[in-house]
C-alpha cells in the first residue's frame, strides 16, 4: 500500500493546473504567471497531502480497532526453538604465504553460482501523522552517542496489572486514541534523519519504549510502534508472565530464539528471554505490515566519536601507508547488529562509512593515479593482504562473526571473510570493476571482472571472466588462487547494491 508514493498523479495534476492557469492569465507578466502557477500547484499538493494523511489515519483507526478485537480472542500455543548457532568452519590459524616460484599456467576453478540475492523487502511507506493531541514534554535519548529528542506519550500511563487479553486490548486502544501520535511521528522522523536501517529503527523503538515505560508496558509500546510503522511483529506471553515481541526478517539470524508460525519464522527481539517451553502467541498480522530487511540500505548518521588513529602499511608498497580513524559510535552500532553468517553480501554492500571514505579514498586515489586497472587492483590487494594482522573469529571473538568494513579498520585483527569484504568494496569504489565473493570450505576469497584480458586463475561466469584475487593469500598477485582452492568447488556470491 503506497500512501505518499503517488508522484505521477501529483505531476499530472500539477501540469493540469499549469496549463489552465497560463491559458487564463495572458495579461500577466511571465514572472507573475509563474508565481500564480506555483501558488496553485502548492495549494493542490497541500490538499492532496492532507487527503493522503486523512485517508491513512482513517485506515489506522479501523486497523487498530480490529486488532484490539483480535487481541481479545484466542492466542495460539507455540513451542519456542533455541537459538541457532552460526556454523563453524575450520580456518587456518595463520594465513598462507604465496610461493616465489614462477607462476603456473592459469587454471579454471570449478564453481557453483548462487542465484542473485533477493531484492530487499520494501521500506514501509507510512505517512508521518500530524498529531491532533498537543504534547509539550520531551524525552532526551542518547542513541549510540547521538543526542535526540522525541515527544512524550501524551496519554494516561499504560497499566498492565495482568496479561489477560482484555487488559492488553484496553491498553492497545489507549495507545491508539491519538495520544501516541506525536511520539510515533518523532520516531518516524528520527528514522529518516539518522538514515536508520530496519534493525536500527527497531533498536531506536526499544530505547524509546524503555524510556517511557517499564517491563510489559514497554514491550507493548514497542510492538504498537512497530505495527504503526509498518513492520511485521507478533506479541507473545511467556509462561513466566513476560510480554515478548517476535519479528520475521528477510534472512535468518543466529543467537536469537525463534518460533515458526505457519511457514514464517519469527525471532525474539526483546531481552526478556525466559527459556519457557511454551508461549501464548497472538498470530495476527497488522494490516499493511512488512518484513524487516537486514540488508543495510544506508549507513546511520551518528555523532562522531573518534577512535585512536591507526596506520596501515603495505609491505610491498611503502607508499601505500594510510592513517585512519573510525567512528566508535558506528562500531557500537555494528556491534549490536544481528549475526547473519553466510550473507556476506550484506556486509560488502554496506560499504565503508562516509567519514572513513573522506579520509582514505583521496589518499588511495593519489597512489593509484595513472596506473592501469590490473596494477590498481594489485596494490589494493597487497595492502589488504599485508597491512592487516590475521586472527580467526574464534581467537578474537570466541565465535563466528563477520565484520563490516569499518570494523576491520577498528579491530586489531581480521580473517579471510573480513578482508574479502573490505577488498571488494575498495575495488568497486576506486577501480570501478565488478567483484564476486568466492566461498570455499573454510575460506572466502574474491574474483574481479577486468575490462581487458588479464592472466590468472579464473572463473567463466555468465556475464564474463572473473580473475581470482585472494586477500588472505599473502603476497599472491592478481590471478593466483590457493592450491587447495583449485581442487574445491567455489560457491559464487554476486554483489550488488541493495
Amino acid at each position: 500500500m503506497k500512501w505518499l508514493g503517488q508522484t505521477l498523479t501529483c505531476v499530472c495534476i500539477l501540469l493540469t493546473f499549469h496549463s489552465s492557469l497560463f491559458a487564463t492569465a495572458n495579461a500577466q507578466t511571465p514572472q507573475e504567471e509563474y508565481e500564480a502557477w506555483k501558488r496553485q500547484a502548492q495549494g493542490n499538493y497541500n490538499r492532496y497531502r492532507q487527503q493522503t494523511i486523512d485517508d491513512y489515519q482513517t485506515f489506522r483507526k479501523k486497523a487498530n480497532e480490529e486488532y484490539a478485537e483480535f487481541v481479545k480472542g484466542a492466542w495460539a500455543k507455540v513451542r519456542p526453538q533455541p537459538p541457532r548457532q552460526a556454523p563453524e568452519e575450520p580456518k587456518p590459524p595463520q594465513p598462507l604465504m604465496a610461493p616465489h616460484d614462477k607462476p603456473v599456467p592459469p587454471t579454471p576453478l570449478p564453481f557453483k553460482e548462487m542465484p542473485p540475492s533477493p531484492k530487499p523487502t520494501p521500506v514501509p511507506d507510512v505517512p508521518i501523522p500530524e498529531p491532533a493531541v498537543p504534547v509539550e514534554r520531551n524525552i532526551t535519548l542518547h542513541y549510540f552517542g547521538t543526542k535526540l529528542q522525541v515527544r512524550e506519550y501524551g496519554g494516561e500511563p499504560i497499566r498492565l496489572s495482568t496479561l489477560e487479553t482484555e487488559n492488553i486490548a484496553k491498553a492497545w486502544n489507549q495507545l491508539s486514541d491519538g495520544s501516541s501520535d506525536a511520539l510515533l511521528a518523532d520516531c518516524l522522523k528520527t528514522k529518516q534523519t539518522l538514515s536508520l536501517s530496519d534493525w536500527g529503527y527497531l533498536m531506536l523503538l526499544q530505547q524509546v519504549a524503555n524510556a517511557i515505560a517499564k517491563g510489559n508496558e514497554a514491550v507493548l509500546l514497542e510492538h504498537w510502534l512497530l505495527a504503526q510503522s509498518g513492520y511485521s511483529s507478533r506479541m507473545a506471553v511467556s509462561g513466566k508472565g513476560a510480554l515478548q515481541v517476535w519479528m520475521p526478517f528477510d534472512v535468518p539470524v543466529y543467537d536469537h530464539p525463534y518460533i515458526v508460525l505457519d511457514t514464517s519464522v519469527f525471532f525474539l527481539v526483546t531481552e526478556n528471554i525466559t527459556g519457557d517451553d511454551e508461549l501464548r502467541v497472538l498470530d495476527h498480522a497488522f494490516p499493511g505490515e512488512n518484513i524487516a530487511c537486514l540488508r543495510m540500505r544506508q549507513r546511520p548518521i551518528l555523532e562522531q566519536k573518534d577512535c585512536r588513529q591507526r596506520t596501515l602499511t603495505s609491505k610491498a608498497y611503502n607508499s601505500m601507508s594510510f592513517s585512519v580513524t573510525v567512528n566508535k559510535n558506528l562500531i557500537d552500532y555494528y556491534n549490536c547488529y544481528p549475526h547473519v553468517s553466510g550473507c556476506w553480501d550484506i556486509y560488502a554492500n554496506a560499504s565503508l562509512s562516509d567519514g572513513v571514505k573522506r579520509q582514505l579514498y583521496p589518499l588511495l586515489r593519489k597512489q593509484l593515479n595513472g596506473l592501469g586497472d590490473k596494477a590498481k587492483v594489485e596494490r589494493i590487494l597487497n595492502w589488504v593482504q599485508t597491512a592487516f594482522e590475521y586472527k580467526t573469529d574464534e581467537e578474537q571473538f570466541g565465535g563466528e562473526r563477520s565484520l563490516f568494513a569499518d570494523e576491520s579498520l577498528f579491530y586489531p585483527y581480521c580473517d579471510c571473510e573480513d578482508r574479502s569484504i573490505l577488498f571488494s568494496i575498495l575495488v568497486r569504489d576506486l577501480v570501478g570493476l565488478e567483484v564476486v565473493l568466492l566461498h570455499f570450505p573454510g575460506h572466502l576469497a574474491t574474483a574481479v571482472k577486468f575490462k581487458a584480458n588479464v592472466d590468472g586463475d579464473y572463473l567463466d561466469l555468465d556475464d564474463g571472466r572473473y580473475i581470482v584475487c585472494d586477500p588472505t593469500y599473502i603476497n599472491a598477485p592478481v590471478g593466483m588462487a590457493m592450491p587447495e582452492c583449485k581442487q574445491q568447488q567455489a560457491i559464487v556470491f554476486e554483489l550488488r547494491k541493495p
